[in-house]
């Protein structure tokens, strides 16, 4: 009898352990789902934060009289904080840059070799025959560039445009390029600024940053922006005249990571 009783004894409390194990197990799961669910709030209400300055600062440089006495091209890059969130504007003319679409052959290379500087030189070869290779009308292939069947042979989705391009972006899909030697890394350009580092200021970080496909009385409005670590948002806003405001038309947006020089990103 007394065996049975403590047999008995002994399933209650393995049974209440259970329950109690359950319980703090549910109790976990659910602690760990909240805590999600805020980081999910939290990461999109910063992601709104970001969509609302960036278009603050559209707003602010959409007036046909500068907001800032006209001085925007000469500054550089400026530092605003449009609802609180920390970022930087450059504002210039398209003019200072290099059409792809209407360049000398010879102008293309000299600019990739410079944004390509510190790749080797048949990299550069191979990407400006590339891109001369896309633009022109006919099917012939420069000695380092790529037509239709170089890219149906890599499996890819598309052939060269054989004609201008009609984005920027569309630079991505060349052979020989990719995205970090596309998009840079402006940040480097905004601290070698507040750095005073002339000699790197000067040179053309990317080839986002060197070409156009745009005409010379479009404006760019380069935006960037922190985020956490090293991770920051960069926006590209080509801007028309169009009555007496500048109107955004085309808007390239993308999340890039420093490469851990930068972080301090650029002392006010």
């Amino acid at each position: 009898m007394k065996n049975t009783t403590v047999a008995r004894q002994g399933s209650i409390l393995i049974f209440v352990l259970w329950i109690l194990a359950m319980l703090a197990y549910l109790a976990g799961d659910y602690l760990a789902h909240n805590r999600e669910r805020a980081a999910v709030c939290s990461n999109s209400w910063n992601v709104e934060k970001e969509n609302q300055a960036i278009n603050s600062v559209i707003e602010l440089f959409s007036a046909d009289r500068s907001p800032l006495s006209g001085q925007e091209e000469e500054n550089g890059w400026i530092a605003l904080s449009p609802g609180g969130v920390k970022l930087w504007v450059r504002l210039e003319k398209e003019a200072h840059r290099v059409n792809v679409n209407s360049a000398p052959d010879s102008e293309i290379r000299k600019k990739i070799v410079e944004v390509t500087a510190d790749e080797s030189e048949d990299k550069a070869d191979q990407l400006s025959d590339a891109i001369l290779d896309w633009r022109d009308p006919d099917k012939l292939t420069r000695q380092n560039g790529a037509e239709a069947g170089y890219y149906r042979d890599q499996g890819l989705p598309y052939v060269p445009g054989d004609g201008p391009f009609k984005a920027l972006t569309e630079l991505l899909l060349v052979r020989g390029m990719n995205s970090g030697l596309f998009w840079g890394n402006p940040l480097a350009s905004v601290n070698a600024q507040t750095q005073q580092d002339k000699e790197s200021g000067d040179r053309p970080l990317s080839v986002s940053d060197a070409f156009t496909v745009f005409d010379a009385d479009v404006k760019r409005l380069t935006v960037v922006v922190p985020g956490r670590g090293k991770s920051y948002e960069l926006a590209l806003v080509f801007m028309k005249k169009k009555g007496v405001r500048w109107q955004a038309f085309q808007v390239y947006r993308t999340t890039l990571v420093s490469d851990g020089k930068e972080d301090k990103f650029g002392d006010q």
